[in-house]
């Protein structure tokens, strides 16, 4: 898992200044709540005002490599927990967007169409009388044809046969790039469906893979199958809340708290809306920061900026001037007796909630930080764009040192503070 921002990718301009690198960061987790919602899959890029010319739609690339071609073919793929598919732009697509190395899969001697009568052919289509298919990312669209290959992964001893995935020949108004070097192919799945890597690969993987997220620009890595493990001890207990694995993966979050107080927040804006995803709440690496639906950030703001208010008597910067919300030109003196406070969320063992309650305590560094301002610091939160209660998200940021290990088949998640 390597940061869209990474400089080792060289994906974003260099002359960007570290607020226009923030307002792209924002920018990508306001379109992952966006794009959690089904209303709303077809937005195009002008449905987020940014003076940037190009808007990612997630903040984790990672790199796949198959077939029997030598050297084996390699592609950098963006990491997309809400989808099931994952393809790559195949060498015969027109119209194409740019990319520095084309992808002629068909020449690779393991290679092979996926028929209709697939059951990993869902829905049914068909392109040129193979198994077909057709996705949006953002405001683009693909559409090609489903194919098998040989799938290697980095530190497995061996290959994966037989694994489908989408070649995009169709493809059109996908913005990866800034220049003409743009590296990124495709989209890797990481969602639940017929067709996702998870699925496929399930006497394998069995359901279950875990990450810990490292701070800054370092790479993580994911472990899948029985190499996803988690440990704890006296000091760092493992907790385990329910989770519902719907194409993406919802939590049942039911209350926020500030210092422990919890917050006047009506639970039912989290729950799923399993037809539309126009509510929910969503535990999603590819975003960049935590996205609250509106009514629970301002609930959210508003006990903050009493916190401060009262203890400090700061009083915060305008929020127009700004790339978050919420922010103040002091940072507390650990001197003087300041601190951040203490951010918790609080999620249900279970669906009915009659096993009882589990706090995750966010760091405080991992929830305030200095960004897009020359000094202080802002809430790494946001809100939906408008007074609408839209799906939630808990973004990578927010993730930074906890482990987290989905346990898909048993629809459970476990988590741990950890030194990633």
């Amino acid at each position: 898992m390597v940061p869209i921002d990474s400089p080792d990718l060289r994906i974003l301009p260099k002359h960007f200044t570290s607020k226009e690198r923030q307002h792209f960061l924002r920018n990508i987790s306001l379109s992952r709540a966006f794009y959690a919602n089904k209303r709303n899959t077809n937005l195009g890029l002008n449905s987020i005002s940014s003076p940037l010319s190009n808007i990612q739609k997630s903040y984790f690339v990672t790199q796949l490599t198959f077939g029997n071609h030598q050297p084996p073919f390699s592609a950098i793929v963006i990491l997309d927990t809400s989808a099931d598919l994952t393809w790559v732009q195949c060498a015969n697509c027109n119209p194409c967007f740019n990319l520095k190395n084309p992808l002629p899969v068909d020449e690779s001697s393991s290679y092979a169409l996926m028929g209709p009568s697939d059951k990993r052919c869902v829905p049914k289509a068909t392109y040129n009388g193979s198994c077909g298919f057709e996705s949006s990312f953002g405001s683009g669209y693909t559409q090609g044809y489903m194919g098998t290959d040989n799938f290697l992964f980095n530190d497995s001893s061996g290959y994966f046969p037989n694994v489908g995935f989408g070649c995009g020949v169709n493809n059109t108004n996908f913005n990866f790039d800034f220049d003409s070097e743009n590296v990124i192919a495709g989209i890797h799945g990481l969602g639940i469906g017929p067709r996702s890597m998870i699925t496929q690969l399930d006497v394998d993987i069995k359901g279950r893979f875990t990450y810990c997220i490292k701070r800054g620009n370092g790479t993580s890595t994911i472990l899948f199958g029985d190499d996803a493990q988690i440990k704890g001890d006296d000091a760092r207990i493992v907790q385990r809340i329910a989770m519902k694995p719907e194409s993406r993966y919802h939590l049942h979050l039911v209350a926020i708290s500030v210092e422990k107080e919890r917050l006047s927040i009506d639970p039912s804006v989290f729950t799923l809306d399993d037809k539309d995803f126009t509510s929910g709440f969503f535990i999603d690496p590819s975003a960049p920061f935590t996205v609250l639906t509106y009514t629970a950030y301002i609930a959210l703001k508003s006990t903050l900026l009493r916190y401060f208010a009262t203890m400090y008597q700061w009083e915060p910067l305008a929020s127009d001037a700004n790339i978050f919300d919420l922010c103040y030109s002091d940072v507390p003196n650990p001197s003087l007796g300041q601190i951040y406070p203490t951010i918790t969320f609080t999620f249900v063992k279970s669906p009915g909630g009659r096993a009882g309650e589990v706090n995750l305590v966010f760091d405080p560094k991992h929830v305030f930080g200095n960004f897009g301002i020359d000094k202080g610091f802002c809430l790494q939160m946001l809100p939906t764009s408008d007074s609408k209660d839209g799906p939630s998200i808990l973004g990578a940021f927010q993730q930074f040192n906890i482990q987290f290990l989905f346990d898909i088949n048993n629809r459970l998640l476990s988590f741990v503070p950890k030194d990633c």
